[in-house]
């Protein structure tokens, strides 16, 4: 009886503490500076265009998973929400995720207190790692399997101005200085065989780490709390009215959204900017008189009917040259297109801004995994899902990794494509298992939106949406140097028909 009173005091205890915050004071409205001309709103809308849209990005994230209490992906603030199955084409909240790791995650928020991060011991082998984020995609805390080895682990991530006593017993390699406030982590599980036993280990893994408040996790005797009793709080960050209705971003995000979300970011004192930043200082000074400034907050029903084509404009030469110049900053490697940290210069805001159009969260420095893109075939040409393509593989030059590949398709906005056989993605470890058909030496893949005919081909078939472009984004966990530098040779997709 003691046992159960003490059980039902410590969750009334969490409970209180899962009360929402209380509600931010509204800001006054401002629109644009009637004195600068429908050229100058342009401009300035695609320099705002180019430093915001990772961290809009972010921000709008942060709202489906913390604030949208009526979406699939709500799990709060300051707590772990675990996806114990492979990602489909049914999910289509975040862009360009994998197929071959199972995710747990959520966004945290260090204004008032540090959090506890704890791993168990891995024994299996397997993949393992979790990685947190700031707003502006710079991943600066990386453990697991390739970065801290599989003894069990703990750390204390602590908010950029956090002032205070570290709990005892934690060393100094395992105290973690945050550059934001705000900040999402994510733990990603390979699964390899995918049998029942396979998802067992993986799940395992996934349930012993645990991300919480230092206060809750020493209100529980310096251990983690599991995550059923860990409460479901919701987050209380501005809002405006439109933001429930752009989830996916990369299709329905106006340009007026965006320049409120970009509003909200300069207006969050948990995303701590980049005060050492003379670039970040001079561009949000350039950005006032588009009504983006602290202390207001932008409203585009100030706007006139010429203002609001001027962003327009603005909005849509934006994306277009982020997107060329993300492209022509990448490493090619023989045609793909390479995402490295050996040329990343992280004041460059186009190329950021591309990034994010492309695959929000892009893992930068690019130690955990590096990225290719494919978006044309052998001969140049873009991808389009009326063709067919094979690419071939040789089983004795596979892309040099310590830990995995994996090769998932895409629809041009970034989404799995949906389809009968639900496969998004082949990695080395379904290759190695036997799941592919390989042929003297070769793994020869069948890009196309029908299955083919032919046994073989159908074993190795990798759908493709039923019209319109598509990508690949190929995923080198634990890359060694050849897909640093793009010397690689990875093979390009050849148009057959």
């Amino acid at each position: 009886m003691r046992h159960a009173r003490i059980a039902v005091l410590a969750l009334a205890c969490l409970q209180a503490h899962a009360r929402p915050a209380p509600a931010l004071a509204p800001l006054p409205a401002a629109g644009i500076d009637a004195r600068i001309t429908p050229a100058q709103i342009e401009a300035l809308t695609r320099q705002a265009y180019f430093w915001g849209l990772q961290q809009t990005g972010f921000y709008e994230l942060r709202y489906v998973f913390t604030q949208a209490q009526q979406m699939p992906a709500y799990r709060g603030i300051n707590r772990l929400a675990q996806t114990r199955q492979l990602f489909t084409a049914r999910e289509r909240f975040a862009t360009t995720p994998n197929a071959s790791t199972l995710y747990s995650g959520g966004f945290f928020d260090l204004s008032r207190q540090p959090v506890v991060v704890t791993s168990p011991k891995v024994d299996d082998g397997r993949y393992w790692s979790i990685q947190a984020l700031d707003q502006y995609a710079d991943w600066f805390f990386m453990v697991g399997s390739q970065f801290t080895g599989n003894a069990a682990q703990r750390y204390l991530i602590v908010g950029p101005d956090w002032k205070g006593t570290l709990p005892a017993g934690f060393r100094g390699t395992e105290v973690v200085r945050a550059p934001s406030n705000a900040f999402s982590i994510t733990l990603r599980v390979a699964v390899t065989t995918r049998d029942a036993a396979d998802f067992a280990a993986a799940h395992r893994l996934m349930d012993g780490v645990s991300v919480e408040p230092l206060e809750r996790w020493q209100r529980n005797g310096g251990k983690p709390v599991p995550l059923a009793e860990v409460p479901t709080q919701p987050a209380n960050y501005r809002t405006f009215a439109r933001m429930a209705q752009i989830p996916d971003v990369a299709r329905s995000m106006t340009a007026t959204d965006y320049l409120q979300l970009a509003s909200l970011v300069i207006n969050d004192d948990t995303l701590t900017q980049r005060r050492d930043s003379v670039t970040e200082r001079e561009t949000l000074r350039a950005l006032a008189p588009l009504g983006l400034r602290k202390g207001v907050q932008f409203d585009p029903q100030r706007l006139t009917p010429a203002q609001r084509r001027a962003v327009q404009r603005g909005f849509d030469a934006a994306r277009a040259e982020a997107r060329t110049a993300f492209s022509a900053a990448q490493v090619d490697m023989n045609g793909w297109k390479l995402q490295s940290s050996l040329f990343y210069d992280p004041n460059d805001y186009k190329v950021r801004a591309g990034a994010a159009d492309i695959a929000w969260g892009s893992p930068v420095p690019y130690q955990s995994h590096t990225i290719a893109y494919a978006m044309t075939d052998a001969h140049g040409k873009p991808l389009d899902s009326a063709g067919r393509y094979t690419m071939t593989l040789d089983m004795n030059d596979l892309p040099p990794v310590t830990e995995f590949w994996e090769l998932p398709v895409y629809d041009d906005n970034g989404y799995f494509v949906d389809n009968p056989i639900d496969r998004y993605s082949v990695t080395s470890y379904q290759v190695a298992a036997g799941q592919f058909a390989v042929q003297d030496g070769k793994l020869t893949l069948y890009f196309q939106h029908d299955k083919p005919s032919d046994a073989a081909q159908a074993r190795n078939w990798m759908p493709l949406p039923a019209k319109g472009p598509f990508r690949l984004a190929a995923r080198f966990y634990g890359p060694t140097a050849p897909l640093v530098d793009g010397t690689y040779a990875m093979p390009r997709l050849v148009r057959r028909d």
